[in-house]
């Protein structure tokens, strides 16, 4: 299924001519009424006008979680609104939300029973079933994210595109905010499910750390991982962030379940007189840990919506598979000096939360100075540069990736196995 691809400068010509053809239209109908107007001998006329009716495009999404949980769902319904308002035409979209794995299926018929002619399925445990209905519905678009099957990468119908919102830039930014502020060198993760795009988020993390702790104090970073083992999981992600903080002595938690129980958690030590530090997820999530929060990753999925939204609506489907990172959706995706960096501002797919103050200067010009460098791809975290000049090693010392090399695309998809400086063994 590949339609011709219609430039912007067709689209807007058709958008164009149909705006003159209203304009003489209308010139036409109040030349005659003032012909009417001015000769009594005229005979009268009855002019009809026809308007014609824009169908809106009908958008189905399917979320893994509720809408509500702050965090990864919350995220895809903020960006299919934002998706909704900046497209421009008309468009009706809708949702099935907390929907299982075994389940996307039947999530996805009942979308396109209600008319979606563009399906969103929105987590990594759909892929398989959104191939299987691609192929099925082969008048239907759909976007997989955070998956590795499309038409574009030629293992999934020409229907199927894929999509991400990476964030392992912005979870090593959150590493070297942590390796700053720690007290005692001593940090935690609370990992939901343990796949490649989890643990290269941990990995960089950690390498963030260990960079700005080694720097400080010349000692290695000790990070500690638990698995809660859902996306979903707020009662769990506590348990293991007091946890990691009696009995592990980690006085920053990093997480990737889905809502904002972990800086909760740190919030509420903050009020017992203990520094415990965490982050936004996914979401803005400074009014849950308003002393507790560090800075973290946020994303706005709206962009890549409104690409697919375009690409249906003008008949210029292609299938893709798109990577966006720091600096991608944005107007200038070039970067900016230290002292005019976006740094925790909301720009693009993926931004930096506010920092801070707390993180000292020093680190928070690094840290400003590595975001705009990543916007031009002029700093890998998963290089020797990116570990104060050491080859990045694995827990059996193992080197991974040596001078002279960067993480490549199969290394980052594919990535699982934890560097040295994590205390447990990948499960």
């Amino acid at each position: 299924m590949r339609a011709r691809k219609i430039s912007r400068r067709e689209f807007l010509g058709v958008a164009r001519s149909a705006a003159i053809a209203g304009i003489v239209a209308a010139g036409v109908v109040g030349g005659i009424a003032g012909y009417v107007g001015g000769s009594s001998a005229a005979p009268p006329k009855t002019i009809t006008a026809t308007t014609t009716v824009v169908e809106p495009l009908k958008v189905g999404y399917v979320y893994v979680g509720p809408v509500g949980d702050y965090g990864w769902s919350y995220g895809h319904d903020r960006g299919r609104r934002w998706a909704d308002e900046h497209f421009g035409l008309p468009v009706k979209s809708f949702y099935r939300e907390s929907v299982p794995e075994p389940e996307v299926g039947s999530a996805i018929e009942t979308l396109i029973d209600e008319g979606a002619k563009l399906i969103f399925t929105t987590s990594f445990g759909f892929m398989d079933a959104t191939a299987e209905y691609a192929a099925k519905y082969p008048d239907r678009y759909f976007v997989h994210i955070s998956g590795y099957r499309s038409g574009a990468a030629g293992n999934a119908p020409e229907n199927m595109s894929a999509a991400f919102a990476e964030f392992y830039q912005l979870y090593y930014l959150n590493g070297l905010a942590a390796g700053a502020v720690t007290e005692i060198g001593v940090v935690g993760y609370v990992g939901a499910v343990p796949i490649p795009e989890v643990v290269r988020h941990i990995n960089a993390f950690v390498l963030g750390a260990n960079y700005a702790y080694k720097k400080r104090t010349g000692k290695n970073i000790k990070a500690h991982v638990t698995w809660v083992n859902k996306w979903v999981a707020p009662d769990e992600a506590r348990k293991a962030a007091i946890a990691l903080i009696e009995e592990k002595d980690c006085d920053v938690i990093a997480f990737t379940e889905d809502t904002p129980s972990v800086l909760q958690v740190a919030e509420e030590y903050w009020k017992k007189g203990k520094k415990v530090w965490s982050f936004s997820h996914y979401s803005d999530m400074r009014e849950y840990g308003p002393n507790a929060h560090l800075t973290g990753q946020i994303a706005n999925w709206g962009p890549i919506y409104l690409d697919f939204y375009r690409m249906v609506v003008t008949n210029s489907w292609v299938p893709v598979d798109i990577w966006a990172r720091i600096g991608d959706y944005t107007p200038y995706r070039w970067r900016r000096p230290v002292e005019k960096s976006t740094a925790g501002q909301p720009e693009g797919v993926v931004y930096l939360a506010p920092l801070n103050p707390a993180i000292p200067s020093e680190w928070q010009i690094l840290i400003k100075q590595r975001y705009e460098e990543m916007k031009e791809l002029l700093f890998e975290p998963f290089s020797v540069e990116g570990n104060l000049g050491e080859p990045i090693r694995d827990q059996n010392y193992e080197v991974r990736i040596k001078a002279g090399e960067r993480a490549d695309h199969d290394m980052l998809w594919n990535m699982y196995w934890f560097v040295e400086y994590i205390e447990e063994p990948l499960p």
